[in-house]
């Protein structure tokens, strides 16, 4: 049953951020409190009634709650003063004990005592906002939507974005119902802006990302300074890939920084980050590590942008302050171990890095202390044996790591063993097969290039680099090339503006006779990344084309860049071998 929150009434919205290897937590506070259920009707219009006087009775149960709310029994609290509102008819009692029900997560309480003080109180909506919220943490959609009708004749409306929010996990239809219901009271109530917000959370989960803006530039029309409609419209323009609109739109109501709102500051950080501005985007959370010290999500994320801005003091402050607050944070020790070799340090980043022994950086930090501690051959190979036997998950990807370090140590028949030693264990490991192929290639072992990519493609049909890379050993070989295009073609539907992939089926319509096609290919492939291999094949195909002069303007331009460049050189000789110029 999802939990219920009290004050603030917010939902709360993780936002990983991947960038430059930084992992960001960020947390979002956007509007979500809760409810529960009762036996009586919803629609309860009684007149407001004066408190009895205490009994012994109800003073013993006044204790008994104190008593219980001490021991941290908040649900035997809620019963307790529950039992005392509705024999007292007492408002803060009725109230008290509504708080209580939510702090004990139990949403029948919470409607319970919502429905206990809407008697005491009829025209007060904020009960019927916790009545309505408690039913749809029930996934009591319909009642839900009554009890919003009464929190609306009431003047209110604070339940509506809750409720929204909380169908996300349920059904298209009950959705629509939400949203049908939300569209003919936004007619009625055509000044509330938690109705139109209600509708951007709706057309938001529903990816109507356009309809969403729609809605909840409609709700920041009645009130430019409502949070919630503000989180949820830099999201949206985040979700619309509109980053630099984000920051504008954000910017006014983050500065000053320390007036700002936590949620609008997280947001913004997000934002930059995006956008790749890390010096804007530590200041704004280093604003929120003051004012929330015992936050480590804040702390982290401000240690790793300090570490990209390549301010080791910041980087080190924040990270051990993460470390304090969590002593087996095993990416803050690699993110010091990082920072220490930044400082030329390798004493103090072996002794972070070694410290890392769980977590998505483990591998990582093994790699970095390989480089450190640089064993020979015969060492490195034993210490790679121990390696798996200390970290058995990670077997697969150490033979992988092996054979790189060996091929680093310019051993590649190390090399190839450790990948057959890797591949009989693990014949289905794609990393393993995939280096193995590329090995194989660099060895001029066409036949397990061959292999290996193949048995890629048997596991992962849609494996964009394996389709590539035996597409392109067919066309470089002259040889099966109706089946090299066919290859590269499914390679280039998944990633069609891949300048590599682009030059595969360049270089294979330059073997299948097509040169017109091949130098429009070439040409864009270049255009998006004027590698020197690309250079090579664009030269080659200028050159068939009979023109000389555009081929060595190309070659040149990639010799002036790498003078000693083989591919440039070999595709000259070639060129040169195979076509008579006149």
């Amino acid at each position: 049953m999802p939990r219920l929150s009290f004050i603030p009434r917010f939902y709360c919205l993780q936002l990983p951020l991947r960038y430059l290897g930084i992992s960001i937590a960020c947390a979002f506070i956007v509007n979500c409190s809760n409810p529960i259920k009762s036996t009586q009707p919803l629609s309860v219009e009684s007149q407001s009634q004066t408190p009895a006087s205490l009994t012994s009775e109800n003073l013993s149960d006044l204790l008994v709650g104190e008593f219980s709310l001490q021991r941290g029994d908040s649900e035997a609290a809620t019963l307790h003063l529950y039992d005392v509102a509705q024999s007292t008819q007492d408002l803060d009692t009725a109230k008290r004990a509504t708080y209580l029900a939510q702090f004990s997560q139990n949403p029948r309480l919470v409607k319970q005592t919502s429905l206990v003080w809407s008697q005491i109180s009829p025209q007060d909506p904020v009960p019927w906002q916790y009545i309505a919220q408690s039913e749809a943490v029930m996934e009591q959609f319909e009642p839900a939507l009554q009890a919003l009708a009464e929190e609306l004749k009431r003047g209110g409306g604070d339940g509506l974005p809750h409720v929204a929010s909380l169908s996300i996990n349920h059904t298209s239809a009950t959705q629509l119902d939400l949203q049908e219901a939300f569209t003919a009271w936004r007619d009625i109530y055509p000044k509330r802006k938690q109705l139109h917000l209600a509708l951007a959370l709706l057309a938001q989960h529903a990816e109507q990302i356009d309809a969403a803006i729609i809605h909840i530039g409609q709700a920041l029309a009645q009130d430019s300074q409502y949070l919630q409609a503000q989180v949820v419209y830099g999201e949206l323009l985040i979700a619309n890939q509109q980053t630099q609109a984000a920051d504008a739109y954000l910017n006014p109501f983050t500065q000053p920084l320390t007036k700002a709102p936590r949620h609008l500051i997280t947001l913004h950080a997000q934002v930059l980050t995006l956008l790749a501005q890390y010096q804007r985007a530590y200041k704004y959370f280093n604003e929120l590590t003051k004012r929330y010290p015992k936050d480590l999500s804040y702390s982290y994320s401000a240690g790793l942008l300090a570490y990209e801005n390549h301010d080791s003091a910041m980087a080190y402050r924040h990270l051990q302050r993460v470390l304090e607050l969590n002593p087996d944070s095993h990416s803050a020790y690699y993110y010091l171990g990082l920072s220490a070799l930044r400082e030329d340090l390798p004493s103090d980043a072996m002794n972070y890095l070694q410290q890392v022994t769980k977590g998505p950086d483990r591998l990582n930090a093994i790699s970095l202390l390989l480089d450190i501690e640089n064993p020979d051959i015969p060492q490195s190979i034993q210490n790679f044996q121990q390696l798996r036997l200390q970290n058995p998950d990670l077997a697969a990807d150490l033979f992988t790591l092996e054979s790189q370090y060996l091929q680093d140590l310019n051993d590649p028949k190390s090399a190839e063993l450790a990948y057959q030693a890797g591949l009989k264990e693990y014949p289905d490991h794609i990393p393993l097969l995939y280096g193995y192929a590329l090995l194989a290639q660099s060895l001029h072992q066409f036949s397990s290039t061959e292999l290996m990519l193949q048995r890629i493609i048997d596991i992962d049909p849609n494996h964009t680099n394996a389709l590539n890379a035996l597409g392109y050993a067919y066309a470089d070989r002259g040889i099966k090339l109706t089946e090299a295009e066919s290859l590269i073609r499914k390679a280039l539907a998944n990633e069609p503006e891949n300048a590599a992939i682009i030059d595969s089926l360049g270089w294979v319509s330059y073997r299948l006779g097509h040169l017109r096609q091949s130098l429009t290919l070439l040409t864009k492939a270049y255009d998006i990344m004027p590698a020197a291999e690309i250079a090579a094949h664009l030269g080659a195909v200028q050159w068939a084309l009979g023109d000389t002069k555009g081929a060595f303007k190309t070659w040149n331009l990639a010799l002036s860049i790498e003078p000693d460049n083989a591919l440039i050189k070999q595709a000259i000789l070639d060129a040169q071998n195979e076509f008579q110029s006149d």
